[in-house]
């Protein structure tokens, strides 16, 4: 996939912008970077149910060249797009035979690194067991079949029969790892018959929080009326009032663990398929422990200044960008504003946004199969500050060869896409080791949204210029009409008159139309108009306009002409027409008659002046023909 001569790992992932898949990335490139591989991360972003955005979406799978990659890690439990994860799973199968490790959620078809969920909260139960005597102890697990939140739940039901504390099925609710659910299980617990808990351990910070939130707008101090924990150690826990007592999980170590794993297997060891990474519980205010927050606190509220400063100044900058793009209608004024907006996100070294070469004519609902070594047009680039653009390469290589760099490479990779519609992707990397701005997912969404309003420009205005060929075409032949050469005629008069140029004027009928029409049906004659069309067409190799005027009447006019480039034009098209009737393909031969002038028009000449003289001498050899008929009929 690159040519710098070092293997490549390519990894896929979900929500970069979230901490915790954040800190993972960090600890993947940081031991990438000791062991000198190179890292693509495919990323993406689910579209909330929206199905259409989700088919968007999907297609980052399609996106790597598999062949060439020399280690997979797939980080499962971030990818919520359906069927992501199993397409990803067919590619793996079909094309390639590398490691495969897979972070914090086991599958058996793969090697993996997992956090022990089985272990994960026990440090932390068993605290408010012998530390606080609490046994009136709630569990906020995560969704029910989620296998991660069914070990923690596993965990609390095995701690809790140790000391011989009753498990009371009401005191479990089960959530989404995320924050909604925390107000429900508040609500049932407070309103049901059992007696207040002591503490409410939940299986996520994120719920945790929300459950602190949701006690105290009912009046319920933490931790005096109720001790909680959270489990995953973010930064959110921390800076929490009070602090959250928590579980930590080695989240930048589980991403360096994968990359060792593979780089073990490649050197011919044998790996365990399953490596487990030990938490460490961290005891805070939540839980009534005699905790001096100070030192981290400073820290957390530094980070959190900066992160909310970045956050604010990237949401306003994504709202001028979208209100300054939406009127773009041509790709390269957004190539222009693009690079604009690319320069305003510090710490890239490159940036590379690179589009199929038929993404303004895809159509919508319809799946795209895309040859490996497809050609890719890089609109723009951005690498050192050094502008860059209109570069072609072949698909496999993700980005131009000619930019690889001889060191380990890393680079963010996310589609481009208006609903199902696939532009291409973007690529992006780093001066340090980190992922992009937090609002990466809106930034994309702008950018997709311009090249949508652009495909869909190009193609009203396709769809214009078809209904005005339509217009000046006539329906049998595909010759221009009447109104073709109204239209085109005059300009090129127009055009004639300015360079004091010469124009050919031809006029051509099809001869005893009406004795094919009786003999052969009006099928036989509609095959006649259309061999003296294919052939005026077969003559027109200088943009001479070829007109049927209606019934057996034909015209041609033609730029700067002489009598030599004349007689060329009318001996091809009389060529044309007898290799039809020697072929014998129909069973009438075909004839025509045919006169023509060349002029110097002025600003004076109209269309029907013009063609005067042609038409007189296209009269004058009919009348000779119907003479010579006569005359040999006489004899």
């Amino acid at each position: 996939m690159f040519t710098n001569h070092r293997k490549t790992i390519g990894v896929f992932i979900s929500q970069i912008n979230i901490e915790y898949q954040e800190r993972l990335c960090k600890g993947i490139v940081a031991r990438a970077q000791e062991l000198d591989y190179n890292v693509i991360f495919f990323t993406n972003f689910g579209g909330y149910g929206q199905l259409e955005y989700d088919q968007g979406e999907l297609q980052i799978a399609d996106l790597p060249n598999y062949v060439s990659l020399d280690g997979i890690i797939i980080v499962r439990d971030t990818i919520v797009v359906e069927n992501l994860e199993q397409r990803i799973k067919d590619y793996i199968k079909e094309r390639t035979t590398c490691p495969v490790v897979t972070v914090r959620r086991k599958d058996d078809d793969y090697y993996n690194v997992l956090l022990d969920d089985n272990k994960v909260l026990e440090e932390i139960i068993r605290h408010f067991i012998e530390v606080h005597g609490f046994t009136l102890l709630n569990f906020l697990a995560g969704p029910k079949e989620h296998p991660d939140s069914q070990k923690r739940l596993a965990c609390y039901k095995r701690v809790l029969a140790e000391y011989d504390i009753p498990i009371e099925e009401e005191r479990i609710y089960y959530g989404d790892f995320w924050k909604e659910k925390g107000k429900e299980a508040v609500s049932f617990w407070l309103s049901s018959n059992l007696k207040k808990p002591e503490a409410i351990i939940c299986a996520s910070d994120y719920m945790a929080i929300t459950v602190a939130e949701e006690l105290e707008k009912m009046g319920i101090s933490v931790p005096d009326d109720i001790a909680i924990s959270g489990c995953d150690n973010l930064m959110d826990s921390s800076e929490y009032v009070p602090s959250i007592t928590t579980a930590e999980a080695p989240i930048e170590k589980m991403g360096m663990e994968a990359v060792s794993k593979i780089n073990r297997i490649h050197q011919g060891h044998k790996e365990p398929q399953i490596t487990y990474m030990d938490s460490k519980a961290i005891f805070r205010e939540s839980c009534g422990c005699d905790y001096n927050p100070d030192k981290e606190r400073k820290e957390c509220r530094k980070h959190s200044f900066r992160i909310n400063n970045e956050l604010s100044m990237e949401v306003l900058r994504n709202a001028y960008m979208s209100a300054d793009l939406v009127k773009i209608r041509k790709l390269d004024e957004m190539n222009k504003r693009l690079r604009y907006y690319v320069y305003e996100n510090k710490g890239f070294t490159d940036f590379y946004m690179c589009m199929y070469k038929d993404w303004q004519s895809i159509e919508e609902g319809i799946e795209y199969i895309r040859d490996e070594d497809e050609e890719i047009i890089m609109e723009v680039g951005i690498k050192n500050s050094v502008d860059y653009s209109k570069v072609r390469f072949s698909r496999q290589y993700l980005i131009p060869p000619e930019f690889n760099d001889d060191k380990p490479l890393v680079y963010y990779v996310a589609i481009l896409h208006y609903q199902s519609v696939n532009f291409g992707y973007v690529a992006i990397a780093y001066e340090k080791n980190q992922t992009y701005m937090k609002t990466f997912h809106t930034w994309m969404i702008n950018v997709s949204n311009v090249l949508e309003n652009i495909r869909i420009h190009n193609e009203l205005n396709r769809l214009v210029y078809k209904l005005e060929d339509m217009y000046i075409r006539d329906e049998l032949t595909g010759l221009y009409n009447r109104r073709g050469l109204e239209i085109l005629g005059e300009k090129y008069i127009k055009r004639a008159v300015e360079k004091n140029g010469r124009i050919m004027i031809l006029t051509a009928d099809l001869d005893k139309l009406k004795e094919i029409n009786d003999n052969y049906g009006h099928a036989g004659g509609d095959i006649a108009l259309r061999v003296v069309a294919d052939a005026l067409t077969f003559a027109a190799d200088d943009d001479e306009i070829c007109v049927r005027f209606g019934g057996d009447e034909f015209s041609v006019i033609g730029l700067e002409y002489d009598e030599d480039k004349a007689h060329r034009f009318i001996r091809r098209f009389i060529e044309k027409i007898n290799s039809v009737n020697q072929s014998s393909k129909n069973k009438f031969n075909i004839y025509i008659s045919y006169g023509w002038d060349i002029l110097t028009p002025n600003e004076d000449t109209t269309i029907e002046e013009s063609m005067g003289k042609a038409d007189d001498r296209m009269y004058r050899q009919k009348r000779e023909k119907e003479f010579l008929r006569l005359r040999a009929n006489l004899l």
